[in-house]
């Protein structure tokens, strides 16, 4: 008898915010609901009688001459985060899957001939985790756990499933943090962006059997500006002999002035160079690139909180070439770091983007 009235009060919740919802949708809001002056906002009666006779723990007051601040009934409720001038609050604070504030990401559009601007642009994450596995903040660093060996699969070399590959492979970083120099290209493939790619390559392959080509090839030397060009000919050759991969990315590093600060977080103690990525919007499998990076920026955000850059993504037009993502529907560009970063901090980085790679191929099946 207590079961069934549980499931009936139950029903009867969640059947008084669905109407809720669906009267939000087809009725308007009071016609000074965005006035600045908040003296206006308990106006809107309507929503504050719905409240009133769905929710008895609450008696509204309707006092259309009284400041909604000076009533501690709004007062409690806006502690609480419920907005009663807009009644999706209540519903994002019974259905957390229409709390799109978790998935908030900063987007930089650049135009390539009006400048860069920066947008919200709002992402879904349906990525969980058992709570052991989240990361926890001490301070300035991030506690996470690196590995999650219910991941592991059975490494077949034979179909490499994770491709890496680098348009500029001998974009540098600085050796440490006294290193003075200025030179921010280097065919040392240690001190390079390749370092990095052989950590993620090591990472998958041994902790999670992912079978992982990692090319070399320094495409940017001679003619830089042919860069594309000659690592689009050398992703040809690699889905020719092997077909589509589950992920292909070309790596690189974000090239900024020696003035500018690295871009660096701490986590589990260590500094980590914050990663981005690069999209371009009018390349043909763009729709299906845009679910991919933000699948992975979800996946970033809940396990290594902080990693990811302040921009998340750099939105081109079309780049050059479409930066070769108009060849796989998987194909994605990852920055770590820039030139200010130390070599260490990028390859630690590579550390926890093969945890994400991992849970991103992995973890969804």
């Amino acid at each position: 008898m207590r079961l069934k009235n549980v499931r009936r009060r139950l029903l009867l919740s969640i059947s008084t915010f669905l109407v809720i919802f669906l009267l939000c949708l087809i009725l308007p809001k009071g016609a000074n609901a965005d006035s600045a002056d908040n003296s206006l906002i308990p106006q809107n009666n309507f929503y504050v009688n719905i409240i009133s006779n769905t929710l008895a723990s609450i008696a509204f007051t309707n006092k259309t001459n009284q400041d909604s601040s000076g009533d501690i009934k709004y007062t409690a409720l806006s502690f609480l985060g419920i907005d009663i001038t807009n009644p999706i609050s209540i519903l994002t604070k019974q259905i957390a899957y229409f709390d799109n504030n978790n998935g908030n990401t900063d987007v930089v559009i650049d135009n390539e001939s009006n400048g860069v601007e920066k947008r919200k642009a709002s992402v879904l994450n349906p990525f969980k985790l058992d709570d052991n596995q989240v990361s926890k903040s001490e301070g300035s660093n991030v506690i996470s756990a690196l590995y999650n060996p219910k991941l592991k699969q059975t490494l077949n070399n034979a179909k490499p499933r994770v491709l890496i590959y680098h348009s500029h492979a001998t974009e540098s970083y600085l050796t440490s943090d006294n290193d003075k120099s200025k030179n921010t290209f280097n065919m040392d493939l240690r001190k390079n962006v390749c370092a990095v790619g052989d950590v993620i390559e090591y990472e998958l392959e041994k902790n999670y059997g992912i079978a992982v080509i990692h090319d070399k090839t320094l495409h940017n030397i001679g003619d830089y500006n042919a860069s594309y060009m000659k690592s689009g000919v050398t992703l040809d050759k690699y889905l020719k002999e092997f077909g589509d991969f589950d992920l292909i990315i070309d790596l690189h590093r974000d090239g900024v002035p020696s003035s500018f600060k690295n871009t660096k977080t701490k986590i589990n103690g260590k500094e980590v160079a914050k990663f981005t990525f690069a999209v371009t919007q009018k390349n043909p499998r763009y729709a299906k690139q845009k679910k991919l990076v933000s699948s992975m920026i979800g996946i970033s955000k809940t396990l290594f909180p902080g990693l990811l850059d302040s921009r998340e993504v750099w939105l081109y037009d079309k780049g050059i070439r479409f930066y070769n993502q108009n060849k796989s529907d998987n194909a994605v560009l990852i920055e770590v770091g820039n030139n200010n970063n130390t070599v260490e901090q990028a390859k630690n980085s590579g550390v926890l983007l093969s945890r994400i790679i991992a849970e991103q191929l992995n973890g969804k099946n």
